[in-house]
């Protein structure tokens, strides 16, 4: 059920912009990988995701034996500026914007 409905999606129009990838050698010559970056639709929506996947060796080269994928939503954090404006010395907390806003 699960495998039918990846299979159902149409992810063509996507393409893939990698910012970071992580990887480290592992239990029988196999490799674990940590890859983040962003997913861009054809009408240039962005969403973040992170992928880790293990490369287990084969034969000729690997294959993928385990892979996680996750789309990460955007969270605000706060800000803290100590900054003077007009005269006035306090702290000024701003929050980043989100996605949604």
């Amino acid at each position: 059920e699960i495998n039918e409905k990846i299979l159902s999606m149409d992810y063509s129009g996507l393409k893939a912009e990698i910012k970071t990838v992580d990887a480290q050698d592992s239990l029988n010559g196999g490799v674990l990988v940590l890859v983040s970056g962003e997913l861009i639709s054809k009408d240039n929506v962005k969403r973040n995701f992170t992928q880790s996947f293990f490369l287990a060796p084969q034969d000729r080269g690997y294959y993928v034996l385990n892979d996680i994928f996750r789309y990460v939503e955007e969270i605000g954090h706060p800000v803290v500026n100590n900054g003077v404006a007009n005269n006035v010395n306090e702290e000024v907390h701003e929050e980043l914007p989100t996605r949604e806003q």
